[in-house]
Order: structure tokens, then sequence, then C-alpha cells
């Protein structure tokens, strides 16, 4: 069975191989039949290049292709436009003195390949020599300033220094100053090889809200939608006001799309990625004859098209996954569809389900593989509360898989979920519960009350789960920015009443353009100790691909004597410690990867979760990218078990893990 379930992770892992042939695109101008085998860049009379150039090759015209790109067939057009290419490269880091000469085409004997070899004579790499903000209202000139992402003898990266008027401009955009804009300049001095940087920042009037019209509508009124969003002529426009529009109608679920297009404000829309940027479009209306800029004349009421565009009534989305490690491995695959409006305006139904199958392989006697899943049903009710506040119904099925046992849950009540701000979520559930476990010892009465281990083998009452988030990452899957805080707690009363609480915080810190620092630490803590203990469902178990990577799914755990039929069993912690730290390079659009890691864990009989001592392990690992399945491998050595120093068997500490995405 271990052998089959490794096949099929493997059938699922390199699946996406076999999309990626290259379908050839139609025909341009000058196109012809013939491959291009090899592209190199080198310096004028051998020296060696100063300046990076790795992600020019994405932007070139002529390139073999590989499993991320498509090929480009040679042409003398496009050969041109690359010579072009490689100037501008190596103009907008500041080397204005480049020169690149006639390419050199090596020939394959059949002529049906083409080698392309570019000579590049660098020149000097200027420097900022000075940087000034022009015409900053008072109040803010502190903080645009505090926006300049270079400084005085900087190398110059020309892209990076225009784009950063845009967070000039959004800074007083969303002080209120809708029509707010800032244009650079940059002024090159090729006889001392320095520049001379530019911001001329044109704030504009305070702006209104004035006209407001809805399109794209067909099943939400126009009056529910400016409900939602909260629009009343005459209030203050702000940015803030346009992405706070944008953000409370999306998380409705109704709409595919929102987008708060204003009519008259005198502003750039920057698409995401879009280059080269100009630095802005100044009129001549805009300069005075000494070339000071000239403010805009400009009314303080912004007009506005609100245009939506409705999710799909009916929408069914599937996914599938993998996890591995030398204890266990799982597939699983699941669905989930929206039935969006079926009880009218922002009142859905959605259903979700997901069956996995977990093959145990650790060599325990009382070890089983199986089948295992979880499904819910919800009716999802939005503004059923307040504008932002939303009200669900859940049914909740869930059947786990542990090490030695297995749990089921039903649980069904009334919930709500709210959004603060751009990144804040706030989730609470109260429902009823029903619990029972199957194959969970049986363990000795005095283990039992030392451990505060359940008499039983089912727990029902009602009990209430809670979620708040503040999720400021710039990546669910692959983070190398931001942070991620949270906050869950679990209250039960009735047959086992006791309190769960999990904090967890996750710090991505960039070290370059492709490396960053991922930092996280999470505890968990369950309180109370009912006469009746507490329940397998509700304790703590770490360790496995997304936890502490030295352990085994789940194994991260205290264990106690059985009673009868088995040696020792994992219990579960009352209390659980789980920290980890990664340096992490994914550079972009690269099929390959790589992290190290150090991870710390501890798992505790009581609310002390380094009662049995501290395990550490330490790996690294290389990530293999293939279009939308990130794909992970990390290697990891235990250094300490439960504080001391790993011993035993002599693969015991060594580890593999596979799974779809980053650990955390």
């Amino acid at each position: 069975m271990s052998r089959l379930l490794i096949f099929l992770f493997a059938l699922v892992a390199l699946a996406p191989l076999g999309a990626c042939h290259h379908e050839r695109p139609e025909r341009v101008p000058g196109e012809t039949d013939v491959t291009v085998s090899k592209v190199t860049v080198r310096g004028a009379g051998g020296a060696e290049l100063a300046l990076a150039h790795g992600e020019l090759f994405m932007l070139l015209g002529l390139r073999p292709g590989s499993l991320l790109i498509t090929h480009r067939y040679y042409n003398d057009f496009r050969l041109a436009e690359d010579r072009r290419r490689l100037v501008s490269w190596w103009q907008s880091y500041g080397y204005f003195d480049v020169e690149v000469a006639e390419p050199e085409l090596d020939w394959a004997k059949d002529e049906r390949s083409v080698a392309v070899t570019w000579t590049v004579k660098e020149g000097s790499a200027y420097r900022v020599a000075s940087v000034e903000v022009r015409h900053a209202p008072e109040q803010h000139a502190a903080a645009l300033t505090r926006l300049i992402p270079f400084r005085v003898g900087d190398r110059i990266d020309l892209e990076k220094f225009r784009m950063g008027r845009h967070e000039m401009a959004w800074h007083l955009q969303r002080d209120g100053f809708g029509h707010a804009g800032v244009f650079s300049r940059a002024y090159v001095d090729r006889d001392k090889k320095v520049l001379h940087w530019v911001y001329f920042v044109d704030q504009g009037p305070k702006t209104r809200i004035g006209k407001v019209t809805v399109e794209g509508q067909h099943k939400i009124p126009a009056e529910k939608i400016l409900w939602r969003a909260d629009v009343r002529p005459d209030d203050p426009y702000s940015l803030e006001l346009k992405e706070s529009i944008e953000r409370d109608l999306l998380d409705t679920g109704a709409f595919a799309s929102v987008v708060v297009k204003p009519t008259n404000a005198q502003v750039e829309r920057v698409l995401p990625g879009e280059r080269p940027d100009p630095g802005g479009v100044l009129t001549a209306e805009q300069v005075d004859d000494q070339g000071n800029l000239v403010p805009r004349q400009l009314g303080d009421a912004i007009d506005f098209r609100l245009v939506v565009v409705e999710a799909p009534s009916q929408q069914l989305r599937l996914r599938a996954g993998a996890e591995a490690d030398p204890t266990r491995g799982d597939l699983y695959t699941g669905a989930s569809l929206w039935l969006r409006n079926l009880f009218g305006a922002y009142h859905h139904l959605v259903l979700e389900g997901r069956v996995g199958y977990g093959v145990l392989w650790s060599g325990d006697d009382d070890e089983s593989s199986g089948a295992y899943g979880d499904a819910l049903v919800r009716t999802v009710h939005g503004g059923l509360f307040s504008r932002t506040v939303d009200g669900r119904l859940s049914g909740r099925f869930r059947d786990r898989l542990y090490p030695g046992f297995r749990t089921r849950e039903l649980a069904a009540g009334p919930g709500v979920h709210t959004r603060f701000g751009e990144s804040v979520f706030f989730d609470l559930d109260l429902l009823y519960r029903f619990e029972k476990d199957f194959g969970f010892g049986p363990f000795p009465a005095p283990t039992r009350d030392d451990r505060d281990l359940p008499d039983d083998d089912t727990a029902h009452g009602p009990s209430g789960e809670l979620s708040l988030i503040w999720d400021a990452r710039n990546d669910r899957v692959e983070p190398t920015r931001g942070h991620f805080l949270g906050l869950s707690g679990v209250g039960t009363a009735g047959t086992h009443p006791s309190v769960l609480i999990a904090p967890d915080a996750r710090v991505f810190l960039p070290l370059g353009e492709s490396s960053s620092l991922a930092l996280r630490s999470s505890f968990g803590f369950v309180l109370g100790q009912p006469a009746a203990g507490v329940p397998p469902g509700q304790r703590l178990f770490g360790g496995g691909a997304f936890g502490m990577r030295g352990f085994g799914r789940d194994r991260l755990s205290p264990s106690a004597p059985c009673a009868a039929g088995c040696d020792r069993e994992l219990t579960g912690g009352l209390s659980l410690m789980e920290s980890q730290a990664e340096l992490r390079f994914l550079p972009f659009r690269k099929t390959f990867g790589f992290a190290g890691f150090v991870d710390a864990g501890a798992a505790g009989p009581s609310q002390n979760p380094f009662d049995d001592g501290l395990s550490l392990a330490a790996g690294f690992g290389p990530r293999l990218r293939l279009w939308y399945v990130p794909i992970a491998l990390d290697l990891s050595y235990r250094i300490l078990r439960e504080s001391e120093l790993e011993k035993g068997k002599p693969f015991a500490p060594y580890f593999a893990f596979v799974r779809i995405g980053e650990a955390f």
C-alpha cells in the first residue's frame, strides 16, 4: 500500500508536466521556423559584466523555451528589438553610456537552429547625486520624504525610483486629496556620471463624493449594492474609501470583481506589473517658463462608476493535494459548490467536502491506514446583523485519522463573520458538537487521572469557536514578506468542558528580490481539567510537513501506557509549542527554489509544553514550482528529542517531508 501511495503522489505532483507542451502561437511578421538554441550575453573584450542580467532573458523576443516559457522562433525584427532591450536594461540601472554591438549568429549546419551572442560594453555605473521633493504640502512633507525608495549615493534603478512616486500620490489620496499626483524627472550629468532626481507634487483639493452610478449588476439590486458600499453624496472621498467599498462588496461572496472607477479624478491608474513607468505625463499648461510645476485647477467633487461583475450563480471548484513523511503519506481531494443568491441577494448556500486516504507506516501494531474526510453545509447571509456583519448557519462532519486511533465529529449551529479594514477577519460560531473516538486507549485509571484522559469514547455539548486573523502576507502559498497574526479559541461545555486557546504569529522579512527570512511561533493551551477528562478531538498534536519537522504528522505529542494490547499510545497534549525559522530563496518565475530551516517544538501533558523537554530539528530542501503546483521537499535531522541528543536507531532522526506549498 505504501508503494501505491508513493506512486499516486508522484502522479499528482508531476501531472502538470503533461500540460507543459508548447503550442506555437500565430506567426508574426518576419518569423521563421528556425529555433533559438541559446542566447548568451557577454562583456566586451572578455570583461566580466558587473550588472546581473538573469531576469533579462524572460524579456527577450528571441530565447529558447523551458518548462515555464514558450519557444521564440528566429525573427530579424525581434533581433533588432532585443538589441534595444539590452540597451534599455543597462540604462535602467544607471549604465547610461552602454553600447551593445551587433549580435553574433552561430547557425547550425542544417540551419534549423541558431545561437545568439550579444556583446555589451557597460561603461560607468552612474550614482544618485541629489534627490528633491518639490511643492509638497507642509503637513505631508516628512511622510512623502520617507516614501522615497532611495538615497543620495545609491546605485540607480529607474523603475524602482519612478514607482516611488505612486506610493507618494497614494499617501495623499488616502488622506482625502482625491486628485493628488506626483511626477518624477531625472536629470543626467554625463560629465560627472551622476543623476539628479526630482519629485513634483500636485496635491489638489480635498475631495467629496459626487454622482455615483452602479453598473454591471443583474441579480443584486443597485440599492443593495449602495447600501453595502455605504455611499452617500457629499461624504469625503478618498482612496481609502474607494478600497473600502471594493473590499466590503467582495466580502459578500456575490461578486467576482468590484472596481470603483472615478470619472473625473485627475489621477493615474497603475495596473499591477505594468512597465515601464514614464514618470508621469505633464501637459504644457502644467509647466511655467522657468520649468516649475503649475498646480491644476480642479473641482472637489469626485464622480465615479461602481462597476461590478457578479460571480456565477453556481460555481464548482475541485482541488487535490498530497503530503508525505517517514511515518505517513496522504492523498486527498475535495470540492466546493457555491449556490449564490439562492435565498435572495447576498444569501448563499455553500457545500464543501474532502476525502483523503492516509497510509501509516511507522510499524506500530495498533496503527491502521484508512480513508477519512470532512463535509460542510453552510448558508451565508450577507448583512444579516449590520452592513458588514454577516450571519451563517453551519452543519459540519469531520473524520480525522490519528496515529493509532481516529475521531469523528458532528457539529451544527449559527455563526457570524466580519472584516476590519483590509486584512483583519473575525469569525465566531456557536455549535452543538458530538464527538466519538475509535481505538483511543484504553488507559489504566491512574494514567487517565494523571493525564486528564477521557473516561469514555463520546463527548457532546455546546461549544463556541472563535477565529481572529490579521493576514498581511504578500502571498498565501509562498509568502516572502508581510506578517500573519492569528488567535483561535474553542470553548466547550457539556460532558467535557474545557477551553482551547491557540495564538499564532508569523513574520516574513525580505532580504532581497528573491530571498527572505520567515519566522513563526505558535502555541496551544487546553485550560480546565474536567472530571471526565479532555477527549482526543480537543487535545493538541504537532509535527508533520506543515508543523515541527522533527516528527511525523501528529507525532509531536505526549504518550502514555495502554491498559492492554499495546505498549504506549500518543495521547495529544494539553499544551503545544511549534516554532520555525526559514531562509527562503524563491526567485520570481523560476522553476527551482530552496529553503533552509530550524524547527523547535514541545508538547506537554499539562499547561506547560516544556514538561517533557524541548525538541529541535534542522534541515533544508529544494522547491519545484510547476505552473500552479509549488512542490516542496524538506530533508531534516532531529538534533534534540525532549531535551536530549538524538540516539537510537541509525535512521530514526532523519526525515523527509513532501507537500504542496510552504510550511507556513
